[in-house]
């Protein structure tokens, strides 16, 4: 039981490393500094986190790959739209 709680609190403060990225990349509308290798390299890693977590039914992984991917997704996203209108 103690080991879920660790585990959700740990998503939650995991999960919001990225969000002050996309607001800035959004209010900027500028892809300058971002690495796209980098980021989907994530993205390939979150995949493995999301079979990881439910080969071992671990919720609490699940999920963060999930998020994790889906933030990862829309900062490829970001950085495509935002390339062209350099």
């Amino acid at each position: 039981m103690m080991s879920q709680v660790f585990g959700w609190v740990a998503i939650a403060f995991s999960l919001t490393y990225k969000l002050p990225q996309i607001y800035v990349l959004c209010r900027e509308k500028k892809h300058k500094g971002l690495s796209i290798s980098s980021i989907i390299w994530q993205a390939l890693v979150y995949i493995f986190y999301i079979v990881h977590g439910y080969i071992i039914v671990d919720w609490p992984i699940l999920v963060m790959g999930a998020v994790a991917f889906a933030q990862t997704i829309l900062l490829v996203i970001l950085y495509f739209v935002y390339r062209d209108t350099e």
